[in-house]
């Protein structure tokens, strides 16, 4: 089981010895955005790659850089080359809703690495703030329309973004978010995501670390996942992290939970069929965050509440018919397991 915080502190590089020979390259095209450099510290983020807040007098600008291994757990190995595909859906997903993603300032493919603009405001990730505090029916319904316009913005859109392909790249997601839990329940999921109709780009990872509510505003990052898919994947992908941030304080999920719905659907709620898949989405993630000694997911709360849900949630994936409210109702701490 995952506890808090999930693993001892790692030793990681500097951006300097990241980057190498390209390090002073980088940092004076950061310094033509920042001015003079003032401070260069570690961002939260993902997994991956590693990533950089370079601060000067004018603001501050990101720096990514993707090496073989993950940043963050380097047992795996990875592909630095990929950090292209992630400039690509960037400068994709930037031209179809500007303002909700950072803009890529400078690529730098030998390094494997590139600047972007800061859309933080705050500096802080979601996934911070729900350590610290629930969320609110703004931020969720907010989140989900920007989520619908986000996803009409770009559902015309053709062009790859995978280089491995993108039926590869999703079928490879499924393996680790959904199939690799056992459970014949989500093997059939995955077997009928594909078969969806309207099936476009996607974010593919929508997790709180990987996005911000602050300021009224809404802005994402950490594109590494994007990929065709079913445009409620990402609903659903929310959905999951949503409940799990809040097994401390059940109490408000009913009107979280509906104002994220009715902020991506609108007054036409999903139809029944939707509904129950995107529940075995959720459920799937939750199982990936809440059982998952590989890559752990930090949360804020007794890992005994993180367990219950799990258990709960294992029974309703057996029962094979359930809604979001059944695992919206699976947190409240006097329910009974099916």
């Amino acid at each position: 089981m995952n506890q808090y915080p999930p693993k001892p502190q790692l030793t990681l590089p500097t951006l300097g010895a990241l980057l190498g020979d390209a390090s002073p390259t980088v940092l004076n095209d950061c310094a033509r955005h920042t001015g003079q450099i003032s401070r260069i510290e570690r961002a939260t983020g993902g997994n991956v790659s590693h990533v950089f807040r370079v601060d000067g007098h004018r603001g501050s600008v990101i720096v990514k850089v993707r090496r073989d291994r993950f940043a963050q757990i380097p047992a795996l190995r990875t592909d630095p080359a990929l950090i292209a595909d992630e400039r690509h859906a960037l400068e994709v997903y930037g031209a179809a809703v500007p303002g909700a993603f950072p803009r890529v300032l400078g690529f730098y493919a030998k390094a494997h690495a590139m600047i972007l603009t800061d859309v933080f405001p705050d500096r802080r990730t979601y996934h911070e703030h729900l350590n610290r505090r629930p969320a609110t029916t703004a931020e969720t319904a907010r989140l989900g329309s920007t989520l619908h316009r986000i996803h009409q913005a770009t559902r015309q859109v053709r062009a790859p973004i995978r280089s491995q392909g993108d039926v590869w790249f999703r079928e490879h997601t499924f393996d680790f978010c959904l199939r690799a839990r056992g459970h014949q329940a989500l093997d059939e999921t995955c077997e009928e995501l594909p078969g969806q109709p309207g099936q476009q780009l996607i974010l593919g990872d929508l997790a709180p670390k990987n996005l911000s509510l602050a300021a009224g505003s809404v802005a994402l990052c950490d594109l590494d996942n994007v990929h065709r898919g079913w445009p409620p994947y990402d609903v659903a992908y929310f959905l999951a992290h949503l409940l799990i941030h809040h097994l401390a304080r059940p109490h408000h999920l009913p009107a979280l939970v509906q104002a994220l719905l009715a902020g991506y659907f609108g007054a036409q709620p999903p139809r029944h069929a939707d509904g129950i898949l995107m529940a075995k989405i959720a459920a799937g993630v939750i199982l990936y965050r809440l059982a998952n000694d590989t890559i752990p997911y930090p949360l804020a709360q007794p890992p005994a509440l993180a367990e219950r849900y799990r258990n709960r949630v294992l029974k309703l994936l057996d029962t094979a018919v359930f809604d979001v409210q059944d695992l919206v109702h699976a947190a409240e701490p006097g329910r009974t397991a099916p």
